[in-house]
């Protein structure tokens, strides 16, 4: 083998253990606690907050914190939010999280503006019983999302980015 083969090999045998050492430092980091009771989960802070709101005032406390009422993206990110909802309450109580149809009935969104491209709902649900725009999570019967009147009170769950 010559020596250029060699620092080759070498080279691509550091690139590869630097790329190998960051991904295992970003798993490290997925679901930590962060400052201030935020929990950080792919590249987005979670935070739960016990104090029980309608969505709406939810909604606007989340953002007093620089973020929304969580948006849930994936399978993982749904695990994550159950498992800071039940570290923090010390159970599965219903929690807000940020879905609504308030604007079109059936056309739903995040109150953060991404997109809704992952859902989790209970068996039969939504299926709007009466005018029932927001979603909770941890719903009894299957501790999954219902649609519900915004008005009631629950606990809630607030997302940010880095």
């Amino acid at each position: 083998m010559g020596k250029l083969t060699i620092l080759l090999l070498l080279s691509v045998a550091i690139v590869l253990g630097n790329a190998n050492a960051e991904l295992e430092e970003q798993e490290a980091e997925d679901d930590r606690p962060c400052s201030d009771g935020w929990t950080e989960f792919n590249s987005r802070y979670f935070k739960y907050v016990s104090t029980p709101k309608t969505w709406v005032d939810a909604e606007k406390y989340c953002i007093s914190l620089g973020g929304n009422l969580a948006s849930v993206h994936s399978a993982g990110e749904y695990d994550a939010i159950k498992r800071l909802v039940s570290t923090s309450a010390g159970g599965d109580p219903a929690t807000w999280i940020g879905g609504t149809d308030i604007y079109q009935d059936r056309t739903w969104f995040w109150s953060d503006g991404t997109s809704f491209d992952y859902t989790n709902w209970n068996s039969g649900e939504p299926n709007n019983a009466g005018r029932e725009p927001c979603i909770v999570t941890n719903w009894p019967g299957g501790n999954q999302w219902n649609d519900i009147r915004c008005e009631n009170t629950y606990p809630s769950v607030c997302s940010r980015r880095r």
